[in-house]
């Protein structure tokens, strides 16, 4: 099922990884190893897909934080812009998630939805096998572009 939520403005702290589309899976992997070895004392834990630069796939790999978060050493802010984005949970392993935002980018096409391209990734947990690997729910969102009012 894919539905359309509402967040408000959200902080990620966490480790930025940039790097070519083979290289982004062994060093989102890496990342994720700092941000749990960190003990940051949370378990809400995201991915932020942001959108590509100089040729290079960019993520933020880390947690749910307060704007006011102190940030540990190494790792960044990103703060996102409350607004609307689609959503639908991913059951299974950690490569089943492509399928889910391959549906959602679908669902955004056929029926006319502007994408921001930003994604975010919910599910993420310390202590599996290999940070991400092990199967479990994550939820998927595309956040979508912002509209502006129809003039009427």
């Amino acid at each position: 099922m894919i539905d359309t939520v509402t967040f408000p403005e959200l902080t990620v702290i966490g480790c930025m990884v940039e790097a070519s589309r083979e290289d982004l899976p062994a060093a989102v992997a890496a990342a994720w190893e700092r941000v749990f070895a960190a003990d940051v004392g949370t378990a809400a834990f995201a991915a932020v897909s942001l959108p590509e630069e100089n040729g290079q796939e960019r993520r933020l790999v880390g947690f749910m934080a307060a704007r006011a978060s102190e940030i540990p050493d190494g790792m960044v802010r990103v703060d996102l812009d409350a607004g609307r984005y689609l959503r639908t949970a991913q059951d299974g392993p950690q490569a089943a998630i492509a399928d889910g935002f391959a549906r959602l980018h679908a669902h955004a096409a056929a029926n006319g939805m502007k994408l921001s391209g930003i994604a975010l990734d919910f599910g993420y947990r310390p202590r599996q096998p290999h940070p991400g690997q092990a199967g479990g729910r994550h939820e998927l969102h595309l956040a979508l572009a912002p509209q502006l009012p129809a003039l009427g």
